[in-house]
């Protein structure tokens, strides 16, 4: 049975955690403008806090690929975008988090999680050509402490 459904990577899953935070974030804030559970908001939250997360980690890609030719070295073409995801993943928390302490009514968290997206995945997108060999790295050391018995029943 394991092997019919894929484990996914990091990458995957913070792309499914931000689309779930931004979507939970405009079932809330729709529910508080309309006075009832609406779920018609699910949608725009979760296509405005990807479109901030994608605009965020181009930002910082371009940025990035700025700072290095400036300096002299290659451009960065990023492969995996570990980075980016995930900074958007954690960048989407905070951000909504930081909306609904700020807020006194709780509105406006979509705007929360766009701006978090935005800024969490420019800024994890600096160090991207890092945290792909260091999830690599983990992986593999992992896997190492497994035994191979266990390994071969999974």
């Amino acid at each position: 049975m394991h092997n019919l459904i894929p484990t996914l990577d990091i990458k995957e899953k913070s792309f499914h955690g931000t689309l779930a935070v931004g979507g939970l974030a405009g079932i809330v804030e729709g529910s508080i403008q309309y006075g009832q559970l609406t779920l018609h908001t699910v949608f725009p939250g979760m296509m405005l806090t990807l479109i901030g997360a994608f605009l965020g980690g181009f930002t910082g890609f371009f940025l990035k690929d700025l700072f290095r030719t400036l300096r002299g070295r290659k451009p960065y073409r990023g492969v995996n975008n570990d980075g980016w995801t995930m900074g958007a993943f954690l960048g989407t928390m905070v951000g909504t988090l930081l909306q609904v302490a700020a807020s006194t009514d709780g509105a406006n968290l979509v705007i929360g999680s766009i701006v978090g997206a935005y800024f969490g995945a420019a800024c994890g997108a600096f160090p991207d050509e890092f945290i792909t060999p260091i999830l690599l790295r983990m992986r593999a050391t992992k896997h190492e402490h497994t035994p191979t018995k266990r390994r071969q029943l999974l």
